[in-house]
């Protein structure tokens, strides 16, 4: 990982980044409208292709902290949805305009909740600092982007939805833009009153089942790359916070836990 100045953005210069780019057409970039809009259309395909847990009191809880995470970003006025994926494996992702994915599985390795608010405070940082939507961009033309946006172009959209579910370039993001989501992350799961150690504890703990061949992080670690610098950085960074308390953990989670197979 590149060693680069460590810092948090603050609230303000997020809102500007957000803001910036609120609303217009498609003139060389996507506009925040445009991404929400984008996102539907993508969370309709990976919905479809995927299977989602429809158990109302796990998808509850999560759903609540995510909103918790969620009312403490510069977005807070857009909508923002949570779901939880019927998987063992250890993942979780994000899609343009503020869809989360957690793996069942993730949820079962999370051993308190502020180890999953971690995780899901680092993909919401993701959607926050708009690295999903430039992934697409990259990877796609605007008058591509267009199309979808128009609904005329349903087999792009199909692929770029494919590409992401199969840990595609669309999926990955780079270390840079990793370092940032952990960054952030730290400062959002703070705000929203959870003890950041969870991040780092997490990262920890999916470290050691990859060290100890554990095939069930195997594609965590090829969406998120994942090294001892990386949380080396995490715990020097939650060392300079200062005062760092917050919501450890709680009975519900553990309920939750066990109703995913913990």
């Amino acid at each position: 990982m590149l060693k680069v100045q460590r810092f948090l953005l603050p609230i303000a210069v997020l809102a500007l980044i957000c803001t910036g780019c609120g609303s217009g057409g498609l003139g060389g970039s996507v506009s925040l409208d445009e991404e929400w809009q984008l996102g539907q259309q993508m969370a309709a395909q990976v919905n479809q292709q995927v299977s989602l847990v429809r158990d109302q009191q796990a998808l509850s809880y999560v759903r609540m902290v995510g909103e918790r995470l969620h009312a403490s970003t510069p977005l807070a006025n857009r909508p923002f949805e949570f779901e939880i994926v019927d998987d063992p494996n250890v993942n979780a992702f994000s899609l343009p305009g503020g869809h989360i994915y957690i793996n069942r599985g993730l949820i079962v390795q999370a051993d308190k909740v502020d180890m999953l608010a971690g995780v899901m405070a680092h993909e919401i940082s993701h959607v926050v600092a708009r690295h999903v939507i430039k992934q697409i961009q990259q990877e796609q033309t605007i008058s591509v982007i267009g199309g979808i946006l128009l609904g005329q172009n349903p087999n792009a959209l199909a692929q770029i939805a494919a590409q992401i579910l199969a840990g595609g370039a669309m999926a990955r993001f780079s270390r840079a833009d990793e370092k940032q989501a952990d960054d952030m992350g730290l400062d959002l799961m703070t705000r929203a009153g959870y003890d950041p150690h969870g991040m780092l504890e997490m990262f920890q703990k999916l470290l050691s089942m990859e060290r100890s061949g554990s095939s069930s992080v195997a594609r965590f670690f090829q969406d998120h790359p994942g090294t001892q610098d990386r949380i080396d950085d995490i715990s020097g960074r939650i060392s300079r916070m200062g005062r760092t308390s917050g919501i450890v953990d709680d009975p519900e989670y553990q309920v939750t836990r066990r109703r995913m197979g913990g």
